[in-house]
């Protein structure tokens, strides 16, 4: 009797036993399901933001230092897509569209209307925070990613001083040469303004003071204008007597 009772326990505890480790295969498993989902939607979203990133600093002519390392962080999420979803619509997508930003290259008046310039300046802001998320995760290092941001910074001016100019030029093949230079005048302040050494910014104050000279009304021209201007207040003057 004692024996039997022995038995029927062992028998419960094994049978608990292996509820307990099914249980515990079931919840991990789920847990791992939600993991899974989770971190998808996590790529799918950070990945879909870097890559929009990336095709805007190729169109804007970033230096290749810092496209060529994000394209890098790129892969990596593409990598770990692959690994949680190997094979599905998603990683397909994702890797469609990293080829499509890899073929962008620089556009001329790309950014040459306000929608296109907000857009620019979001995205190149974007690139600045992931170049600290990067550094974060050891992908750069630090000082790397500090001259990554002060390059991200000055290619966010450029963007806006380049917009200023395109229109600048656009009104003075129309010679419209007021417009013009009201354009070249905001690039230049834009320039002046910018927080980095004038050594880097020389090119660009160059570039503005020739065009600034285009767009200003000859000497001939102004003299002309006046002594037209004299010639009809005598005229006037003289039918006045």
């Amino acid at each position: 009797m004692l024996q039997d009772n022995l038995i029927f326990l062992f028998s419960l505890i094994a049978v608990g036993f292996i509820a307990l480790l099914v249980n515990y295969f079931i919840s991990t498993r789920e847990q791992q399901q939600e993991y899974r989902g989770k971190r998808l939607k996590e790529l799918r979203k950070q990945s879909d933001d870097a890559l929009t990133t990336l095709a805007v600093l190729r169109e804007a002519n970033c230096r290749h230092e810092i496209t060529d390392a994000l394209s890098s962080y790129i892969i990596g999420m593409i990598e770990e897509i692959a690994l949680l979803a190997p094979g599905s619509d998603l990683l397909q997508e994702i890797s469609a569209q990293k080829e499509g930003a890899d073929r962008t290259s620089p556009v001329s008046g790309s950014f040459s209307n306000d929608r296109a310039l907000k857009r620019a300046q979001i995205h190149i802001q974007h690139a600045e925070k992931l170049c600290i998320e990067m550094a974060k995760k050891g992908k750069l290092n630090i000082a790397r990613a500090k001259q990554f941001q002060q390059d991200l910074y000055w290619l966010h001016v450029c963007v806006f001083a380049d917009a200023h100019i395109e229109q600048g030029d656009y009104y003075l093949d129309r010679d419209d040469k007021l417009v013009a230079m009201s354009h070249y005048k905001h690039a230049k302040a834009i320039i002046a303004r910018t927080s980095v050494p004038q050594k880097q910014k020389q090119d660009y104050v160059d570039k503005i003071r020739e065009l600034l000279n285009k767009a200003r009304p000859s000497s001939a021209m102004a003299a002309g204008n006046l002594a037209a201007s004299l010639e009809e207040l005598k005229k006037e003057k003289a039918n006045e007597e």
